[in-house]
């Protein structure tokens, strides 16, 4: 390092110190800790000046220079202070706030971050101290003890940072987690099996190209996802150090992995994780959407996902089950416009059955285009299969080998491709299979129990664990409904003679869940049956099971039309929390006794806004019982759905006087039918109350465009201010409800309203990337 480096070094160290010195001065209020760290900075800002001017007097070549030159050397001394005082730095306010804000308020470094900045501080004080006093012995000695400490308690802190940097975007963006998908795939899997892939032409070829797709198809139960875990495996096995590699499962049994924007942004998470410039990109979105507090449109995700694939970096996408896939349109006009742009070093392998519009989507752009079923890639894997069964087999294995030799080569080759044909007529075979279960079901007097346990595993809205289908079954829906606790299984494990081999269960590993799953010590004091079936999961038994359920090939598909699956789950939900209500307020802990109070609480609605068109008057009475009357019902449902997020204005204890009128809880969850009910009482439509203070801003930050027109209708007045965003009409701008914000602007809404979060519709819209709605609200005279 030259003198002119090392003043760089001083220079910028020195311009940090003086910002963070400023930022105290200028703030009110300054606390003790705030002052000590001002004044030690200050003192610390005069050494550097001195250190800076010696350092420019120095020739290159100097005794003193080749010592004092070693506190500038990379990741050195100067180095690790400039990194501190950057991150302290970002954490203050920028420029542009006012005056007002700064405060004691916006000093958000804890007691342990001062404490380590005064004593870096101390510690370069007297660094300095030994340079500009030619005491070189003790300043070499010093640097080069301390080197070496700081050195590793930076990369703790710095690992520490990128710790908390990940667990908050993840929280952001609300991704799911894939990996449970990848080590259960490939732990099925036979060590020996899928080499005739991993070792073959067409991988190879494929690894080694500067960008292209490899499409792995055949039927359901062939062996895709474990050959997509297997290729995974292999590509994190022989990566480079600085190959990004991310990965995604479809999983029909798992409602948050059936998501395309899900998967794309799972996807982008985890190259940020892999690659801290990516890192920092989603951390300024993050700023740019108030620091959390609003989700990204997707239009903004996936831009940012096509920006990080033109990077120069190895990178390798692997996604598992397209065809379990909800919204697949979208993701394959995706995918298929991503591969068809040839970004740099990219490599994507994709399975799926070959449907109609994979095959359309994927086929033009597919460099390497696969059926796993074609004899000469399955018949090595089916000899592996056969002679691991020879070799541990208690009933085969006992024979002498000749006879097994025999056995293998009759299945080989005498077989004339059965297991391939097998594979092929699995779909017919399945829905023999099926329908005959169910008639069996049928006959043995358990087909109602089991269409009832199928019809949530079809279509609930997360994964359901055992104790909670157990609840389920004891809920009657119709005429003469309700929730009946003593007609329990006796033991939740019976569920198995109820729906057969059309369900499995699985161990749920880790913790207990979240803490909305119940306390862990009531939990463990229930008896045995009752507290394994919390840790166990519910599911069907394959993603042919649910497809065969859904068609019209199934001999009882009436029951499982998708309004007729969202009706009877809704109406179980309301029966089952409307008897908890019926003598008390409710609270969480009655989930230890009722482990479906807060699926019951949270989701009924959500299956309620499923259905199309307007439910039954039996479904809209029990909906009128829950939120037609401000009560103790109402109160219980607010608090422990936190349906309004109210509870993070109030805290976790709710009285009823903190709750708003019942029309604001109708218009949020958009219940078109439930609002006329409600308004036909000659309420008052501009109640203040909750979150958002008024039913309009409620229903128009959800995007319920009918309820939206029946306030306007009524006399909901357009410019009502109040609430998280001042009005509808930013509300509807902030979260890109094109249609609303045209409603509201029809209905006179003032496009240039002040208050609110934004200031004003146009700013929300803008600051939200909502491009559309930015033009229609300067169509309509919104001003910059």
């Amino acid at each position: 390092m030259d003198p002119l480096s090392m003043t760089a070094s001083i220079a910028t160290v020195g311009q940090l110190t003086s910002t963070l010195v400023s930022y105290i001065i200028e703030a009110t209020h300054a606390t003790r800790e705030q002052k000590k760290v001002a004044v030690e900075a200050s003192n610390l800002y005069s050494l550097l000046i001195k250190l800076r001017f010696r350092v420019e007097e120095a020739r290159h070549n100097d005794e003193w220079f080749n010592q004092v030159k070693l506190l500038g050397v990379e990741n050195g001394l100067l180095d690790q202070f400039k990194y501190l005082l950057e991150k302290m730095v970002d954490k203050l306010p920028s420029p542009g706030k006012s005056q007002q804000l700064k405060s004691a308020l916006w000093w958000k470094f804890t007691k342990k971050e001062v404490e380590d900045v005064l004593a870096r501080m101390e510690r370069l004080k007297s660094l300095i101290n030994c340079a500009l006093t030619n005491d070189l012995f003790a300043l070499s000695k010093t640097i080069h003890g301390d080197t070496l400490v700081v050195k590793q308690q930076t990369e703790r802190v710095q690992s520490l940072l990128e710790q908390d940097l990940q667990n908050k975007l993840s929280r952001w963006l609300s991704i799911p987690d894939p990996s449970a998908n990848y080590h259960t795939a490939l732990g099925k899997r036979h060590p020996e099996t899928g080499q005739w892939l991993l070792n073959g032409q067409h991988f190879a070829a494929w690894k080694s190209s500067t960008s292209s797709l490899m499409w792995l198809h055949g039927s359901a139960g062939c062996g895709k996802t474990v050959l997509s875990a297997a290729s995974l495996h292999h590509i994190l096995q022989h990566k480079e150090p600085d190959t990004i590699v991310s990965y995604f499962y479809f999983d029909f049994n798992d409602i948050e992995k059936q998501s395309s924007n899900k998967a794309i942004r799972s996807l982008l998470f985890q190259i940020a994780t892999q690659a801290t410039d990516i890192a920092h990109e989603l951390e300024l979105l993050y700023g740019r959407c108030s620091h959390g507090q609003q989700q990204p449109a997707e239009d903004v995700i996936h831009s940012l996902f096509r920006k990080v694939m033109d990077t120069p970096r190895e990178k390798y996408i692997v996604l598992d089950a397209l065809d379990e896939c909800t919204d697949r349109e979208g993701l394959l006009t995706f995918l298929r416009e991503l591969i068809a742009s040839k970004p740099r070093d990219l490599r994507v392998l994709a399975t799926s059955r070959r449907e109609r519009d994979i095959d359309d989507e994927l086929s033009p752009v597919a460099d390497y285009n696969i059926n796993i079923l074609q004899s000469a890639v399955v018949d090595e894997d089916i000899r592996v299969y056969i002679r691991d069964r020879m070799a541990t087999d208690k009933g085969l294995k006992k024979w002498p080998d000749p006879v097994q030799t025999e056995i293998t080569t009759a299945l080989m080759e005498k077989a004339d491709g059965m297991f391939r044909k097998t594979l092929s007529s699995l779909p017919k075979t399945l829905d023999e299979t099926y329908n005959r279960i169910l008639r069996d079901l049928e006959s043995n007097g358990q087909l109602e129990n089991a269409i009832k346990a199928l019809q949530w595993l079809c279509f609930s809205k997360r994964p359901l664990r055992l104790i909670e289908m157990a609840e389920i079954l004891a809920i009657e829906t119709g005429d003469q409904g309700g929730f009946n606790p003593e007609e329990r299984l006796p033991d939740p494990m019976d569920i198995m003679v109820v729906c057969s081999s059309l369900i499995s269960l699985n161990p749920i590993n880790g913790d207990w869940g979240n803490d909305k799953d119940g306390d862990k010590d009531d939990v463990a004091s229930l008896d045995g049956g009752r507290k394994d079936a919390y840790r166990i999961q519910i599911q069907l038994a394959h993603f042919s099971v649910q497809e065969f359920l859904l068609s019209d090939r199934c001999a009882f598909n009436l029951d499982f039309r998708s309004d007729t699956c969202h009706a009877v789950i809704a109406e179980s939900c309301l029966h089952y929390f409307l008897h908890l209500c019926q003598d008390a307020p409710v609270t969480g802990k009655l989930s230890k006794h009722y482990p479906l109070l807060f699926y019951a609480a949270e989701e009924w609605w959500q299956h309620l806004q499923a259905i199309t068109g307007v439910p039954d008057d039996r479904l809209l009475d029990h909906t009128l019982r829950l939120v037609g009357k401000k009560d103790v019902t109402l109160l219980s449902w607010v608090q422990l759905s936190n349906v309004d997020r109210i509870c993070m204005r109030f805290g976790s204890q709710l009285e009823l006087k903190d709750i708003a009128e019942p029309l604001y809880y109708a218009a949020s969850i958009g219940v078109a039918a439930i609002v006329e009910k409600i308004l036909r009482r000659n309420i008052d439509v501009n109640a203040q109350g909750g979150y958002y203070d008024h039913a309009l801003q409620a229903a128009s930050i959800n995007g319920h465009e009918t309820v939206v027109q029946m306030l306007l209708d009524a006399g909901a007045n357009v410019n009502a201010q109040g609430g998280l965003y001042g009005n509808a009409l930013q509300a509807a701008s902030s979260y890109d409800r094109e249609t609303v914000v045209r409603i509201l602007l029809d209905a006179g809404a003032n496009v240039n309203a002040q208050g609110g979060g934004y200031g004003n519709a146009l700013q929300a819209a803008r600051l939200s990337k909502h491009e559309t709605v930015v033009q229609i609200l300067l169509d309509a005279g919104a001003r910059e």
